[in-house]
């Protein structure tokens, strides 16, 4: 896709305070405009043909401009790497009729790495308007908004330009999926309606209308999907650093203490630690669970809710990384040089997953169970992906 270089700018001499200059740059992209015949014939398929001749956007309209009557703005974050924002791409396509009735502007924001996949991303949300491609503002704009994930829909306030920074309503992902016609627009945050719920006690000890002791996650944390099992990402990051601690315990016993009795330590507690907690969660039979737990209710007095099965899929890699290893220490003898190489190699894989989720909030079990699973074996996917 490329812009005409003939476009003019409309705005000229000093460009007064205004936050959506600030965010969005001085035009946008009139990508709904463009002529369909040139499109992807098919939004929902990544693969769809597209026609020989270039996908061309030859419009752009000045910011303010642009969204000069309406009360509201609609920011879909996505990227055409992100297999969740082409499945979600069609359903904000579709709301568009029904928030531009409730004054609402919508407008594309590509997380593309590249300018390749910033044209294939504007092919594939016909009839959205698009931000000019610019990874300094759309940074800018995530950390604004707090976003870690997509796709994602910041509902704004288009009111108040003077100030630093709008006004934000929610982050309307989930809610789009229960109100495809926006009936209820302008929708409050997802996010604040599930932690309202839960005291602290039942963030420790599942009970009531959040389920029995004995599962896996919580339920009833979301209005979106009630029924679904969630977990707090507080809880299982602390509980992450945890494990870090041990996995540093182990590596110091490989290179330094090498006590193959200090193993039969470890082992144990590390197999029931992985074991119990895949049945019944973080509690309340993992005792690193606990612990994370009242940590993280202690430390972080709102929890993050995160869907639970993907960290199962986790748990249980992390469990058969710890049998390797008990393996590896029981056949050392057999091993001879081997053993040392290959029992750090295995030891280190745990420390980097466990630091990595602990300190960097990323799951590589998370990842492979969105990537492999739900691609190859049809599980059911995770929500959201990871930018």
């Amino acid at each position: 896709m490329t812009v005409d270089k003939n476009i003019t700018n409309d705005v000229v001499g000093d460009i007064p305070d205004d936050w959506r200059l600030e965010l969005f740059g001085e035009n946008i992209l009139l990508n709904s405009m463009v002529d369909q015949s040139k499109m992807t014939k098919d939004v929902e398929n990544p693969e769809a043909p597209q026609e020989d001749a270039p996908y061309t956007v030859t419009e752009s309209q000045p910011t303010q401009e642009f969204f000069e009557g309406y009360e509201y703005i609609a920011l879909f974050f996505g990227a055409n790497y992100c297999p969740f924002c082409k499945k979600f791409a069609p359903s904000v396509v579709a709301a568009k009729q029904f928030l531009e009735g409730k004054k609402c502007k919508t407008i594309f924001v590509s997380n593309d790495r590249d300018q390749d996949n910033f044209d294939q991303s504007c092919a594939k949300v016909r009839g959205l308007d698009v931000m000019e491609y610019d990874t300094t503002k759309t940074a800018a704009m995530r950390d604004l908004f707090g976003l870690k994930t997509i796709p994602a829909l910041m509902i704004l306030a288009n009111k108040d330009f003077e100030s630093k920074k709008p006004k934000i309503y929610s982050n309307a992902r989930e809610i789009l999926e229960v109100d495809p016609q926006c009936k209820n627009f302008p929708w409050g945050s997802i996010e604040s309606r599930q932690a309202a719920p839960v005291t602290a006690w039942e963030r420790i000890w599942i009970s009531g209308k959040h389920g029995n002791w004995w599962q896996l996650g919580h339920r009833n944390v979301s209005e979106v999907h009630p029924g679904d099992m969630y977990m707090d990402e507080h809880a299982v990051r602390t509980r992450a650093g945890l494990l870090n601690i041990v996995t540093v315990v182990a590596l110091m016993n490989v290179f330094f203490i090498e006590d193959p009795e200090l193993v039969n330590i470890i082992f144990p507690l590390v197999a029931w630690e992985f074991t119990s907690s895949l049945i019944f969660g973080l509690t309340p039979f993992a005792p690193l669970g606990w612990i994370g737990t009242i940590m993280s209710t202690i430390l972080q007095p709102t929890p993050l809710w995160k869907p639970a099965n993907p960290k199962r899929f986790a748990w249980a890699i992390g469990l058969m990384l710890a049998t390797t290893c008990f393996i590896l220490v029981q056949y050392r003898k057999e091993l001879g040089a081997a053993y040392k190489p290959s029992v750090t190699a295995v030891a280190f894989t745990c420390f980097l997953a466990t630091w990595l989720e602990g300190n960097a909030g990323f799951c590589v079990g998370c990842f492979l169970y969105n990537n492999v699973l739900t691609k190859y074996f049809h599980y059911e996917e995770c929500n959201e992906c990871k930018l």
